[in-house]
This record gives structure tokens, sequence and C-alpha cells, in this order.
């Protein structure tokens, strides 16, 4: 089990999302998001530390965020799906401001709990 800690809470939604790693690029869909990286559903098996390129789609505001990360872990299909964590380098100051945005209207929205504390990456 890693002792890594996420310094970002993490956001419970579903967006669609682009992962290229290498010349691979997949479409699936986020089961969380923070400031810090990302955790979604897609059919790939990437290496540890392997570069990755996300490319999230905002409803609202309406945006694209670009964010270049690494692979913390990933997972082969199975019973619970195929799926990978993210966690980002850096971010620019346009997708923070436009994530913030976004969870701030869809936590009012949904009125349900909006991020997970500081648990394992």
């Amino acid at each position: 089990m890693s002792t890594v800690r996420r310094r970002f809470g993490r956001f419970d939604r579903e967006l669609p999302v682009k992962l290229t790693v290498g010349e691979q690029t997949v479409s699936g869909v986020t089961v969380n998001i923070g400031l810090g990286g990302v955790f979604a559903m897609a059919e790939m098996e990437p290496a540890f530390d392997a570069p990755v390129t996300v490319e999230l789609e905002l409803p609202q505001p309406r945006m694209t965020v670009v964010a270049q990360g690494r692979v913390m872990w990933s997972r082969a299909t199975g019973e619970s799906g195929a799926g990978i964590g993210v966690a980002f380098d850096a971010l620019r100051p346009i997708d923070v401001w436009g994530l913030l945005q976004y969870f701030n209207l869809s936590s009012k929205a949904t009125r349900d709990p909006i991020f997970h504390g500081e648990d394992e990456a």
C-alpha cells in the first residue's frame, strides 16, 4: 500500500475525459477529480510514472481543461472495470479557475458531498 498522501481533495464527478500516453489515446469518464489529479475509468494500462495528457470537457464553465501529469497507478479490466489514476504535474491558471468554478457550481446543484479528504493517491 502506498504511503503517498494527496495534497488536494477529490470531487466525485463524472466528466468525459481523453487520456493520451505516448501514441495511445483513449476516451473515458472521470470517477473523481481534484486540482491534484484524476481517477478515470478507461481501457488503458500504462506504466507507472508514464507521462499522460488529460483533456476534460467541463459543462460549466464550458471549456476544455488540458493538463499534463504522471500515471500513479492503473488497473486492468475486471469486476470494477479498467481505471487509471493520474497526478497532475501542474495546471494552467485558467484551468485551475475553470475547475474551481465547475466544482462550486456542480456542488451547489447536487448538494452531495463535494470531495474526498486526505486519503491515499
